[in-house]
C-alpha cells in the first residue's frame, strides 16, 4: 500500500513537506502565544506575530493542494487515495485552527489572565510534541507499512498526550468558572481554552483515523 521507496515518492514527498509546513505554523503559534501570555506585550507586536501564523497557515494550504494533486500520478486505490486526502485535510485543521485563535486574539484584544497563562503554553507545548509524535507515524505508513499493520503502538503515544491536554482542560475550566467575573467573560475565556484543546482533538482524531486505516488492510 504505501511501501514505495519515500525518495521516489512524490506523494509522501509532499505530504511531508505539508506536515513541515503545519508543524511550522504551530511553531509561529507557539510564539504568538507566548506573547499573547506575557503581560505588557504591545498590541502591534502580536498583530506581526498574527500574521506570521497566517503565512505559515497560506503556506500549508499550497503544500496540501499539491499533495492531493500529485496522488494523479500514483497507482493507489481509490480507498487509498481517500485515505491518504482525509489525513492530510485533517493536518491542515491544525493550521486553521492556530490561525484562527492568533486572529480572535488580536480582533478582541483580549488579555489572558495571569494565573492560567502557564498551564495554557504548557497545553501548546504538549500539543506540538503530540504532532511530532504524528509526523513519525505518518511517516511509517510510507516507509515502514507493515511494521505499523503489526505494532501501531506509536498512535496509543499519540493519545496519552491528548489526555494530558484532557486533564489540564478539566482543571482549567473549573478556574475559569469560578472566577468573580461576568458570565460573557467566563464564557470567553472558556471558549479560547476550548479552541486551544480541539487541536491536540484533532492529532488524537487523526491517529484514530489512521488506526482504521491499519485495521481495515489488515489480513
Amino acid at each position: 500500500m504505501f511501501t514505495k521507496s519515500t525518495k521516489t515518492n512524490t506523494v509522501h514527498i509532499l505530504l511531508l513537506e505539508q506536515l513541515r509546513d503545519v508543524e511550522s505554523c504551530l511553531l509561529y503559534f507557539e510564539s504568538f502565544m507566548r506573547a499573547a501570555c506575557t503581560e505588557g506585550t504591545v498590541h502591534e507586536t502580536l498583530k506581526s506575530l498574527a500574521v506570521n501564523v497566517g503565512d505559515a497557515e497560506a503556506k500549508a494550504d499550497i503544500s496540501l493542494r499539491k499533495m492531493i494533486d500529485s496522488l494523479q500520478g500514483h497507482a493507489y486505490l481509490p480507498s487509498t487515495r481517500e485515505d491518504i486526502i482525509s489525513v492530510a485535510t485533517r493536518c491542515d485543521k491544525i493550521a486553521n485552527a492556530c490561525e484562527g485563535i492568533a486572529n480572535h486574539v488580536v480582533y478582541q484584544h483580549f488579555s489572558f489572565p495571569t494565573q492560567f497563562t502557564d498551564d495554557l503554553l504548557e497545553i501548546v507545548s504538549i500539543t506540538h510534541n503530540q504532532f511530532e509524535v504524528l509526523e513519525k507515524a505518518i511517516t511509517r505508513l510510507f516507509t515502514n507499512f507493515g511494521d505499523m499493520l503489526k505494532d501501531h503502538s506509536i498512535l496509543d503515544e499519540i493519545r496519552d498526550f491528548e489526555s494530558k491536554v484532557d486533564k489540564i482542560e478539566h482543571k482549567l475550566n473549573e478556574q475559569i468558572y469560578a472566577l468573580d467575573i461576568e458570565l460573557a467573560a467566563r464564557m470567553q475565556l472558556a471558549k479560547y481554552l476550548e479552541s486551544l484543546c480541539d487541536i491536540s482533538d484533532t492529532i488524537e482524531n487523526i491517529a484514530d483515523k489512521m488506526q482504521i486505516m491499519l485495521i481495515t488492510r489488515k489480513a
